[in-house]
């Protein structure tokens, strides 16, 4: 399991933590490559790295997640995303794919006969339980803050009218109150191919969410979720997570459906051993 490692989030979720629960060597911008069945590469493959593979004859895995350039990709339609990926996967020419919403596999499925699978992002491990307190004081965001756009304003009305204090990157999701999921570039690929990981946080930790209707957020929550397009609908979704009692039901349905990642990693180590045994 390789990518450029770092703290991207990427790399953490789909290389270290993955990697670590199927088993896997873990190797951040690995160079030797002898030996090894399979290689899944997170994100952007190296050209050199491709060409070892290529003559090691290591079957290649590329998990797309968010690979796109950003954040100028943020604001692209259909028609040149699927150009990108198109070139993309040509130069690649992975022995199969992962790809992060069940959309992107399909799309992917649409230009190559390589294996596909929509795997999603787990909750990440060790999050503290929000403990959902009797009234809402703190309303926060977590993640690159440059993608909030205009919802920044919004959101820091809201907490003025309200008396609450608005967080961008706080230590840990059980400080907040309400978390926001929210994005102002709504380009195809933030809408479609974009990951659950806010949600997947905030169902892992119970912690009432407001989130954009993006693909990767509808395809992995059945209940327990509030959702904004425009201003009139944040106000509507805060004014309803007032009550406590609210706010503990969501709890509820959110933890149910957190993505915990045993059952994400039993489900790829199963599909990395069939793609090796090719």
């Amino acid at each position: 399991m390789t990518g450029r490692g770092g703290d991207a989030g990427s790399w953490k979720i789909r290389g270290e933590q993955l990697g670590k629960a199927i088993g896997a060597t873990v190797e951040p911008n690995a160079n030797s490559v002898k030996g090894y069945d399979l290689a899944v590469v997170v994100k952007r493959p190296r050209a050199d790295l491709l060409t070892r593979l290529r003559q090691r004859g290591v079957p290649l895995v590329w998990d797309v997640v968010d690979a796109w350039p950003q954040p100028e990709g943020n604001l692209w339609e259909r028609d040149q995303c699927m150009a990108w990926l198109r070139k993309e996967v040509e130069t690649v020419r992975p022995e199969a794919i992962v790809a992060a919403t069940q959309a992107m596999a399909a799309d992917l499925q649409e230009i190559t006969a390589a294996p596909v699978l929509a795997l999603p992002h787990h909750a990440r491990p060790g999050l503290a339980r929000n403990p959902i307190r009797a009234r809402i004081e703190t309303l926060g965001y977590e993640g690159g803050e440059q993608y909030l756009g205009h919802w920044r304003e919004r959101l820091e009305n809201e907490c003025e009218h309200r008396g609450w204090q608005f967080i961008v990157g706080p230590r840990s999701l059980a400080e907040l109150d309400v978390v926001v999921a929210l994005r102002s570039q709504q380009g195809y690929a933030a809408r479609t191919w974009k990951s659950n990981v806010k949600l997947a946080n905030a169902q892992g930790s119970g912690t009432p969410i407001v989130c954009s209707p993006e693909r990767g957020y509808e395809e992995t929550q059945k209940a327990g979720v509030m959702w904004a397009v425009h201003a009139d609908g944040l106000r509507r979704s805060l004014d309803a997570l007032l009550s406590q009692n609210f706010r503990l039901q969501l709890q509820q349905a959110l933890m149910a459906d957190a993505p915990q990642l045993e059952d994400v990693a039993s489900r790829y180590k199963k599909w990395l051993m069939q793609i090796a045994a090719r």
